[in-house]
């Protein structure tokens, strides 16, 4: 039996084990899951995802409606997911020896949030969602698809775009928003701060000081112009008014929270 039928052989009988299709590879694993995602790859039925299950290209990802998770890709990307989010793992190639590679996904419905790796770091990264498309270039964002609409949020990084419309705006400012319509200015903090309990659930014990914005010290002012609408620097970065109260009504809350958006 030469070497070549018995590595495909070990790789059918793994993705047996997994709930694979014989001979996919794996691009990732979950990291986390809480309570409840499942994954659905190409040519196999839905299968309920655990921790360190491995996940493959073109895989459906969906988390139920209370249930989040985590995904973790073998660049170091991470996107965590948010309940009643659906992702498709569209498409990722990686070389671990140069770094080289792609990463594509689309995002159905929900909200996720990205830390880039190796692979965002050179191009960009793209979330596809049913109304536009998103650019993610060694950075961390949020994206929401919600009611029709999508809404991105830049965390911190290099830049964050949108194309919608044959239109393309991009943003380096901290906390900057984006939808199809463009750049909206800078995201509310309780807006933010929700986003993210339901991201990462309401923390459980312990007298921290909470989930925090997500968005750390300002853009430096040499930088210039942040934003291709030519908003410059802004040291009180959380100035503008930007909510969308009904987002949070579809996604049941796990327990109140003084904090909470109304």
């Amino acid at each position: 039996m030469t070497h070549q039928l018995i590595a495909r052989l070990t790789l059918a009988a793994l993705g047996l084990a997994f709930g694979l299709p014989a001979l996919a590879q794996s691009i990732g694993t979950v990291a986390t899951n809480e309570p409840t995602m499942t994954g659905t790859p190409p040519g196999g039925g839905a299968r309920a995802l655990k921790v360190g299950t491995e996940v493959v290209q073109d895989e459906v990802i969906a988390s139920s409606a209370t249930g989040r998770g985590q995904l973790m890709f073998l660049d170091q990307t991470t996107l965590s997911l948010a309940p009643n989010t659906v992702i498709v793992l569209d498409r990722f190639v990686f070389d671990p020896a140069s770094g080289d590679g792609q990463i594509g996904l689309q995002l159905t419905k929900g909200a996720l949030r990205f830390i880039g790796g190796t692979l965002s770091e050179a191009q960009d990264a793209t979330v596809v969602t049913p109304t536009a498309t998103i650019g993610i270039r060694g950075s961390s964002a949020l994206v929401i698809h919600f009611n029709g609409e999508t809404i991105a949020i830049f965390l911190a990084g290099e830049r964050l775009c949108i194309t919608a419309g044959g239109r393309q705006v991009c943003t380096s400012r901290k906390g900057g928003v984006l939808t199809e319509d463009g750049y909206q200015g800078l995201v509310n903090p309780a807006f933010l701060a929700g986003i993210l309990r339901i991201l990462d659930g309401v923390p459980k014990g312990g007298t921290g000081t909470g989930l925090g914005s997500g968005v750390n010290t300002p853009n430096p002012s040499e930088r210039g112009p942040v934003s291709t609408t030519g908003e410059e620097f802004d040291p009180d970065i959380f100035d503008d008014d930007f909510t969308f109260d009904d987002l949070f009504k579809s996604f049941p809350a796990e327990e109140p929270c003084d904090d909470c958006p109304d």
